[in-house]
């Protein structure tokens, strides 16, 4: 009999467009222990066709996929909890379903977990993008440098990602899985992170590697503002920011381009304001440097500038999103 090893946990909701990619990628891996390895789908009551895709894939798949719908929507923390005590593996590898694995990225999970190299490990979606649009591009480029330039060095651990990250199945139902009280995609997997990394450094794995298509920029900007909304109330507990994309040096970032726009905005009332936006603008400048460089050595100058406008403009997002949480948690004390 052959022993289970990986449980792959895949959370769907109206994924039709995107779930016969991955379960193919999954299949085309550069990879021969199938018999070791499961997928399960839990399907959070979706409306689409997202059902039907995955039974007409079932019968060619070369590893053993299993399908739990939910009869409501619960969001993707019930559905991967739930899909983690189904498990048969020892080691559980979260996969968003709007990914594709690069073809050794199996391969390579499946040594984690076999080898019990980390307790807890996550890998990096590629900065290329199928498409030449700007902003799914900008974006991509934006959470390659967070991971790969701008992370603190020698932090303890690095955010749990679920568009792919594994943990072991023993410590996973210790600490609890994923907080069901977060019913949308916000920052379920931050705070999962926070309970991680007080057992296990959480190992960063960059042969790890998915290839993601992101989205315009309204639906980003709505993540942005719903992340940072639910994310300053896991600071306000904690008084700490993270190595990666929620550090101090974001926080700053963020303060600074609220007061760029503050001072250009006085800046018609006194010049004064002018001379200080145009200082911040430096300071702001030096934080995203080597983001920048980063893109201008990629997509060139028009697309640099470009750039420069969106960065400012997710931040103050950000802000937004900040303030709205703290109001709200002052609000619904006040009512307590």
């Amino acid at each position: 009999m052959n022993k289970t090893i990986l449980s792959i946990i895949i959370p769907t909701y109206n994924s039709q467009n995107n779930i016969h990619n991955l379960l193919l990628s999954i299949n085309n891996s550069d990879f021969k222990q199938f018999k070791n390895i499961e997928a399960l789908i839990v399907d959070d009551k979706s409306y689409d066709k997202t059902l039907k895709k995955i039974k007409e894939m079932q019968p060619v798949l070369k590893f053993k996929l299993i399908l739990y719908p939910f009869r409501k929507n619960f969001g993707p923390a019930k559905a991967r909890n739930y899909g983690v005590k189904k498990a048969r593996g020892n080691y559980i590898l979260f996969l968003d379903s709007d990914v594709e694995l690069a073809k050794s990225t199996l391969r390579y999970a499946f040594q984690l977990a076999k080898e019990k190299q980390a307790r807890a490990f996550t890998g990096i979606w590629h900065y290329r993008q199928k498409n030449n649009r700007f902003f799914p591009n900008f974006k991509a480029m934006r959470d390659w440098v967070y991971w790969f330039i701008e992370r603190e060095k020698y932090a303890r651990y690095y955010l749990f990602s679920t568009r792919i990250a594994g943990i072991e199945k023993k410590l996973f139902l210790r600490i609890g899985g994923f907080d069901e009280k977060f019913p949308q995609p916000t920052v379920e997997d931050i705070e999962l992170t926070y309970r991680i990394e007080k057992q296990a450094k959480i190992r960063f794995s960059p042969e790890l590697m998915i290839y993601h298509e992101f989205e315009d920029f309204l639906p980003i900007a709505v993540k942005y503002f719903k992340r940072s909304r639910d994310w300053i109330l896991l600071y306000q507990k904690r008084l700490k920011f993270d190595p990666v994309a929620t550090s101090k040096k974001e926080a700053l970032k963020a303060i600074l381009a609220a007061l760029l726009v503050s001072s250009l905005l006085l800046s018609s009332l006194h010049w004064f304001f002018l001379y200080l936006a145009i200082l911040i603008f430096v300071q702001f400048t030096n934080l995203e440097w080597y983001f920048w460089s980063f893109v201008y050595k990629q997509k060139g100058l028009v697309f640099l500038l470009k750039s420069i406008f969106f960065s400012i403009l997710l931040y103050l997002i950000i802000d937004m999103g900040s303030t709205w949480g703290i109001l709200l948690s002052k609000f619904n004390k006040n009512k307590s």
